[in-house]
């Protein structure tokens, strides 16, 4: 490291609020740090808090300071945005009607698709004042680009490194980065790159060799891992039975940017006897946003970087505590792409504080992502199916690694064809996956109604396959059924009534009925 570099590095990390902050409640004191330098500096802050000193900071407190930053970056956006300043012209809005929390109801949605299709009316500064631009991987969609300044990189550093702290990781510790490089960014480079900044130890390894990321942790004395949670779900199985996974010291595990099925979490913590934590964040939002703890009692929000809201996803209604809703996030002083009230497509709820581990006493909560409303498909009637619907049961037989689902139609009937990853007696393996399958009630229901065929399931070998990120669990294949959308199920109900009515018409009278039925209740097939 050259000595212009360390200088910067130096100036660098005096920026940082989190270097001085340590212990399993370093996002909470995070926020708190911000809070109090903001009260100090801002009359405004003061007086929506109602006081001019603070002996403790309480959940209202930080409620107050959110609203507040809120307002700030609504300002920001609409004076330094293209975007921003038309959107909120045209809605006749201003920063200034958003008085209380109930207030930010009436701010419109920032749609995904709209960053896509013109990212730079979203920028908010000139492009000299551009430290790092990504594109983010599009699993939403179309590609999204965002920009950020200098301020905005050293704010993800510390919203990164007040995470990774918050799950006990220390300066005596060594974290290992399971990311499989991506072409668009390399989310693994990013959060290497934030621990080095934050002086916290470190290891890129994206490698999909099972024994080369074994040895890796070895030679590195790793005691902490986080990546995508197929990635890491996928080494482990593949290395369980060859390695003594607990021999290693592995402390702690955090699985990232994919949901965490509950299945997947029970064999990584038996594989590797120590706590398996599911972490949230967005591209667009600069990574981490949220984590768990060991208490597993949701994710702790980055609340000094982030507000989040749930809401109806159809009717855009706030939820309350508790409730499902799409996840509704807003970037509290981002610089470069300012984002208000942005669709994340995630489902979940939020929750109040405080956490059962004691340490998140005033910080709202996000639970466990439940799926996503893009990742969503329909058969028979309507069902609807996400990826975690068979997660949770396939995972959970002994050898299956992962798998494909692929949508197919014949005649009336939708057909389920099923690729899994596996390891073992097949025909056990079939019985296995089976009555796994016939155990879910939307495939039974379904099934029922004969509106699908039995499901038909094949089997290719565990680690016979190269590691694709992000791929799709499921894919549709039902032209009609993407083309005509609810109107195709009505179709295909119509299709079997006929076919019904054919069958009674010929048991009856002995003779086909095609042109009968069709001349008297105009049903086509």
């Amino acid at each position: 490291m050259g000595i212009l570099t360390k200088v910067k590095v130096a100036v660098a990390r005096r920026k940082l609020n989190s270097m001085d902050i340590i212990g399993t409640d370093s996002l909470e004191k995070l926020i708190h740090s911000r809070f109090l330098a903001d009260f100090k500096k801002s009359q405004e802050l003061r007086d929506m808090v109602g006081k001019d000193s603070l002996d403790e900071i309480t959940a209202e407190d930080v409620n107050t300071y959110q609203l507040y930053k809120f307002r700030e970056s609504m300002r920001y956006a609409m004076e330094n945005s293209h975007y921003y300043k038309k959107k909120y012209e045209a809605a006749g809005i201003t920063p200034d009607d958003i008085k209380t929390m109930a207030d930010i109801s009436k701010v419109p949605f920032t749609d995904p698709d709209d960053l896509a299709e013109n990212s730079m009316a979203f920028c908010a500064v000139s492009q000299g004042k551009v430290m790092r631009a990504f594109t983010t991987s599009g699993t939403t969609g179309n590609r999204k680009r965002v920009f950020f300044t200098q301020n905005d990189v050293l704010n993800i550093v510390d919203s990164i490194a007040a995470a990774v702290k918050s799950v006990g990781m220390t300066k005596d510790d060594a974290l290992q980065v399971m990311f499989p490089a991506v072409s668009a960014w390399d989310p693994g480079l990013m959060m290497d790159s934030a621990c080095k900044l934050a002086g916290l130890n470190s290891l890129v390894s994206s490698t999909a060799d099972v024994d080369e990321q074994i040895k890796n942790m070895k030679d590195n004395k790793t005691t902490y891992l986080i990546g995508l949670t197929s990635f890491i779900y996928r080494i482990t199985m593949l290395a369980k039975d060859k390695y003594d996974l607990r021999s290693i010291g592995v402390k702690t595990i955090i699985c990232s940017a994919e949901p965490l099925p509950e299945i997947m979490r029970k064999q990584m913590i038996e594989a590797w006897g120590c706590p398996v934590l599911a972490q949230y964040g967005m591209t667009e939002m600069g990574l981490a946003t949220a984590i768990e703890c060991a208490a597993y009692d949701g994710m702790h929000t980055s609340g000094a970087y982030f507000f989040v809201e749930a809401v109806d996803p159809v009717t855009g209604e706030s939820k309350g505590y508790g409730e499902s809703g799409e996840l509704i996030w807003t970037s509290l002083v981002m610089e470069g792409t300012p984002l208000i009230r942005y669709r994340s497509r995630d489902i979940s709820q939020i929750l109040p504080a405080p956490c059962n581990c004691g340490c998140f006493s005033t910080v709202r909560r996000v639970a466990k992502i439940q799926g996503r409303l893009d990742a969503q498909t329909k058969i028979g009637y309507g069902q609807k199916i996400f990826p975690a619907l068979f997660d949770e049961v396939l995972l959970a037989v002994p050898g299956v690694l992962s798998y494909k689902l692929t949508l197919t139609h014949e005649g009336y009937k939708d057909k389920l064809n099923f690729v899994l990853e596996y390891k073992g007696d097949e025909e056990e393996g079939h019985r296995q996956v089976e009555a796994a399958l016939m155990s879910l009630d939307e495939i039974k229901d379904a099934l029922d109604n004969d509106l699908i065929e039995i499901p038909e399931v094949s089997f290719i070998e565990a680690g016979s396959i190269e590691f694709v990120p992000k791929s799709k669990a499921i894919v549709d294949l039902r032209e009609n059924y993407l083309k005509y959308g609810y109107n195709y199920s009505a179709l295909r109900v119509s299709q079997r009534y006929f076919h019904m009515l054919n069958s009674i018409w010929e048991e009856s009278l002995g003779e086909p009925s095609y042109e009968n039925i069709r001349s008297r209740g105009n049903v086509h097939p």
